[in-house]
């Protein structure tokens, strides 16, 4: 007999006292209507707390209350919470421009319509162009990204990063290197000769400089770089859209480099590719005890599941967790594939035309209780998730290939 593992709840007959508590606590269990409410009312509600944390809250409901109405696709509530969270200027107000153009673009509204609304909604913020840049880079939209950018002038150092990113994603990698060797400069105050940099933003940009330059010469020297340097390089050049360079980097420098390249182009929304390169290999790596053998072997559970394949993936994942018993994504997965089993497997006998009235009345409850564990399972985001932008890249061509 299989084994779900226990999932811990708060007891369900004691939800949270305060409004926006409770409205996550609904959210978690599948009562999504009682969570609404409940984010609504904490939302509508003067909080008790004056002080700036207190409005936090305030804006955190409404944030809720926008994400749950765009999943239940009351597009037109979840406008009006994201419109009142920009309003309010707080703390959240890059979250809500950011959700607010994953909505537009949810619903077929062109980069362009979308830069234009949010330009206007925010057009009374001094660094308008700053954040909707951001939020247009959030969605992928490269080209209506660039121009806010540009227009702001002075960028901050993470904005800066997502700038080049849209210059090199749009093609305009020889526009990219004098804005890179300029941010550099300014960096290093103005030394001849640049040191390595010392900050995360700095030597990110000088990796994505040396991309830059490979890309513009279709070549990559031969081997200098020590491995781990090599992994950030070829995890770089993926996000980019550099993947011949990756593949360059990392195709013949050993298997655990081949398990980075397939979780590089996974995480970063390349699922075909990443998938067609992990059906390449010859077993699993389940006896490596590395970060990416691990996620290689997480990645293949999770296309199984994708593909209703649960008995096959749970196994694998029943393997893992044994390897791996702290890790909680793996006993989340495995619960998931043997819920949705049971759904199958209930589901058909519901179907029986010979079943009883009594039979069918306890396999309805049956279903609705495993749906509600499914519900709270998924919750965990267990599943490897990506942002509206990755989800772009499956069918954005690459850069060009090297020789």
């Amino acid at each position: 007999m299989r084994h779900i593992p226990i999932i811990e709840t708060e007891p369900i007959t004691n939800p949270p006292s305060t409004e926006y508590e409770r409205g996550k606590w609904y959210k978690r269990r599948g009562y999504l209507e009682k969570a609404l409410r409940s984010f609504k009312e904490a939302a509508q509600s003067a909080p008790t707390d004056k002080t700036s944390s207190g409005w936090k809250e305030v804006d955190l409901s409404w944030l809720e209350y926008g994400l749950l109405s765009m999943r239940m696709r009351s597009f037109g509530k979840s406008e009006e919470a994201f419109r009142t969270v920009v309003q309010h200027s707080g703390t959240y107000v890059q979250e809500a421009l950011n959700q607010w153009a994953a909505l537009l673009h949810m619903q077929g509204i062109s980069d362009q319509t979308i830069g234009e609304r949010l330009l206007d909604e925010t057009r009374n913020f001094p660094s308008s162009n700053i954040m909707v840049g951001r939020s247009l880079f959030y969605i992928g939209a490269y080209t209506y990204a660039a121009h806010c950018f540009a227009k702001q002038g002075s960028l901050y150092p993470d904005t800066c990063i997502q700038y080049v990113t849209c210059l090199i994603m749009t093609g305009q990698v020889l526009e990219a290197l004098p804005f890179i060797d300029s941010y550099l400069r300014d960096l290093t105050h103005h030394l001849r000769e640049l040191p390595r940099p010392r900050t995360f933003e700095g030597a990110q940009l000088a990796r994505i400089r040396q991309l830059c330059e490979w890309n513009i010469k279709n070549s990559i020297p031969d081997r200098f770089i020590v491995m781990s340097e090599t992994l950030e390089l070829a995890r770089a050049a993926v996000s980019l859209n550099m993947i011949s360079i990756a593949e360059h980097l990392l195709t013949n420098s050993g298997d655990h480099a081949y398990y980075a390249l397939i979780c590089f182009l996974y995480d970063e929304g390349h699922r075909g590719l990443a998938i067609s390169k992990l059906n390449q290999l010859e077993a699993l790596p389940l006896q490596e005890q590395d970060s990416h053998s691990l996620k290689v072997c997480f990645i293949a559970a999770e296309n199984l599941y994708d593909q209703g394949r649960y008995d096959e993936a749970a196994s694998l994942l029943e393997q893992l967790r044994l390897a791996y018993p702290g890790r909680t994504e793996i006993r989340f997965g495995e619960a998931a594939c043997y819920l949705q089993s049971a759904l199958i497997s209930l589901s058909a006998r519901l179907e029986e035309q010979y079943a009883s009235a009594t039979a069918r009345k306890e396999i309805e409850q049956y279903l609705d209780n495993i749906n509600a564990a499914l519900h709270v399972v998924e919750n965990t985001n267990w599943h490897t998730s990506w942002s509206p932008a990755q989800k772009r890249r499956e069918n954005h061509s690459p850069l060009s290939s090297l020789n």
